[in-house]
């Protein structure tokens, strides 16, 4: 395509075929970690923060998370938007509500 746009995927950053769906920094606080060391694999993770992610890759990670671990509470930087992802709701009706 010469670097143009390609027209079945817009916005590069939605789109995994061209890469996409970029998390951005991915943070992740443990129970009985402090911030600088390693967490061992037996330690719970408690949260997990992203820096400049997509928002359309934090929603396919939190559905993808939802699956295995129950219903997330997804908060905003400032903590005034919230949202509740529930195991097996379907991405493509999650869309059109998702703040991000």
């Amino acid at each position: 395509m010469g670097g143009g746009v390609d027209p079945d995927c817009p916005d590069p950053a939605t789109c995994p075929s061209v890469g996409g769906l970029d998390l951005g920094e991915v943070s992740l606080g443990v129970d009985g970690a402090s911030g600088g060391e390693p967490a061992a694999l037996n330690q719970a993770v408690a949260d997990t923060g992203f820096r400049k992610p997509s928002g359309r890759a934090v929603l396919a990670a939190v559905v993808a998370l939802a699956s295995q671990a129950g219903p997330l509470l997804v908060l905003d930087d400032r903590g005034a938007r919230a949202f509740v992802v529930s195991p097996g709701v379907d991405p493509a009706h999650l869309v059109g509500h998702w703040p991000w």
